[in-house]
């Protein structure tokens, strides 16, 4: 660990978000191995971990304003300068850097790809559950829209007398 109060903070929300990394990486198992049981508990830790990265958030805006610190508003977003701390620190800081911004795409990435699997998972189920009332009620139709989504409706008179 650094000295420097705003190299130990990187280092703390780098730690944060590689520990979020992996909570995602269990989720995204779960989702895949249809142990949603465990879901409730990722889903608790997740949420704790995601306000810890934003209080960390927070907290570190401040640390790069006191330290002079300035950052390239274009990709990849790399520390240009920092006026108030000593040049031997600026390697440090810049590798710091672009590991927490490394980490926050893939953080961001797998979040995105569990969104869909659960997306995924809840047109099954609500497709399955279709299934189930159309093959229980005989005065029901199951059809399809024009999203290819299930859809339950119910026979409700005739088209016409004979």
């Amino acid at each position: 660990m650094s000295q420097l109060p705003l190299l130990t903070h990187l280092e703390a929300e780098l730690a944060t978000i590689e520990s979020f990394i992996q909570l995602l990486e269990q989720e995204q198992r779960a989702l895949i191995d249809n142990t949603l049981a465990d879901l409730i508990e990722l889903a608790k830790q997740k949420n704790a971990l995601a306000q810890s990265l934003s209080d960390l958030a927070i907290k570190r805006k401040p640390l790069l304003e006191l330290n002079g610190v300035e950052i390239s508003p274009h990709p990849p977003h790399a520390i240009l300068a920092a006026k108030f701390l000593p040049a031997e620190h600026l390697p440090k800081l810049s590798e710091l850097w672009m590991k927490l911004l490394q980490s926050a795409r893939q953080a961001n990435a797998l979040n995105e790809t569990n969104g869909k699997l659960i997306d995924t998972r809840q047109q099954q189920n609500q497709q399955m559950m279709a299934l189930i009332q159309a093959s229980t009620g005989a005065a029901s139709v199951l059809s399809y829209d024009a999203y290819g989504q299930a859809r339950l409706s119910t026979r409700t008179g005739s088209l016409g007398k004979a």
